[in-house]
């Protein structure tokens, strides 16, 4: 198991000055290093108070040669490896209705690499750049809060023919939630080999617990309360922060979205004690129980599962499990 760190750098701090910013996201990668943290992606494109949105690819380079360094001063068992580039979609999701998108151009990568090199050359770090094994880019993946953009191989293949210049390096992608297992296999094969997953892996956990809940009220003989979905409801209405700003639209279509969104928000409240306890009271009523295979097919048909009988722990398992092997056999195929 490797631990990586993903968009290091000053964005939780953008909003102050540059150089108060660098210096808390320079302690943030210190503190991942010395956790042990080895695969450390460097993302310093965002503007700071006073500058612009996006920096051009110069100060992005220097910048992340200057959090570079700050981890390389670590005294850590195993040197770090580094991902750079920041070419990537919204984090957690676009939060509009997708058409398509703009794979990036090869003379964007190259410019990239190049710019890299030399920023980290000019401050002693040609050794740390030897361990840059990535580069995140735009392979043409999104999704939304109810589609999803699948890949294309054929308009990536200009893209995927610059690696040829760089054999010790990879793509990295982002954003491959919800990829068709025979994307995910193109994806490696045209050079992707890092691909990043997150909301798909808590969306299939909700799926389930959403999917018990309901399994738990037949099973004692009544039509589904959905306890669990009232109770996230009142959490997710009561706290709207890592919400609100995501979703947008009628009052259905914000409710379609806290429980449903693909980009799966809901995720940053299970910790929420309301939460916990709703949860703790679904597994309390399935504990001891099997689930019957009709039951399976209504509520959890996604799972495949059809030839046992598992208990509730099983399916949340199962529910997990099933996506990370999508993206084990894309990379073994």
């Amino acid at each position: 198991l490797i631990l990586g760190g993903d968009h290091l750098g000053p964005n939780p701090w953008k909003h102050l000055d540059p150089e108060t910013a660098m210096q808390k996201a320079e302690d943030m990668i210190v503190a991942y290093a010395r956790a042990g943290f080895s695969k450390l992606h460097l993302d310093t494109s965002m503007g700071c108070k006073g500058e612009p949105a996006a920096l051009d690819d110069m100060m992005t380079a220097t910048r992340a040669a200057r959090l570079a360094a700050a981890a390389e001063a670590q005294d850590m068992p195993t040197p770090p490896v580094y991902v750079i580039g920041t070419e990537v979609p919204v984090p957690g999701g676009a939060t509009h209705a997708l058409d398509m998108l703009e794979v990036t151009a090869p003379n964007a990568v190259i410019q990239t690499i190049n710019i890299h090199r030399d920023a980290f050359a000019s401050n002693g770090l040609t050794a740390a750049f030897d361990r840059v094994v990535g580069v995140v880019v735009q392979p043409g993946v999104e999704f939304g809060h109810s589609d999803v953009i699948q890949f294309n191989p054929s308009a990536a293949t200009g893209l995927s023919a610059t690696l040829s210049d760089y054999p010790n390096l990879v793509f990295e992608a982002h954003s491959t939630d919800y990829q068709t297992p025979e994307n995910l296999r193109a994806l490696v094969a045209q050079g992707f080999a890092i691909l990043k997953v997150g909301p798909w892996l808590t969306f299939a956990l909700r799926e389930a617990l959403y999917g018990l809940d309901a399994i738990a009220d037949v099973l004692d003989g009544k039509t589904p309360e959905n306890s669990v979905m009232r109770s996230m409801e009142t959490v997710m209405q009561s706290n709207p922060k890592n919400w609100a700003s995501y979703y947008s639209g009628s009052d259905d279509e914000l409710w379609f979205q806290r429980h449903f969104s693909l980009s799966d928000r809901i995720r940053y409240y299970w910790g929420d004690p309301m939460a916990q306890q709703a949860v703790a009271n679904l597994m309390d009523r399935l504990k001891g129980r099997t689930i019957p295979v009709p039951l399976l097919g209504q509520y959890l048909g996604g799972l495949g599962i059809k030839d046992d009988q598992p208990d509730a722990e099983t399916v949340l398992i199962r529910s997990v499990q099933d996506v990370l092997a999508r993206y084990h056999r894309a990379i073994t195929a």
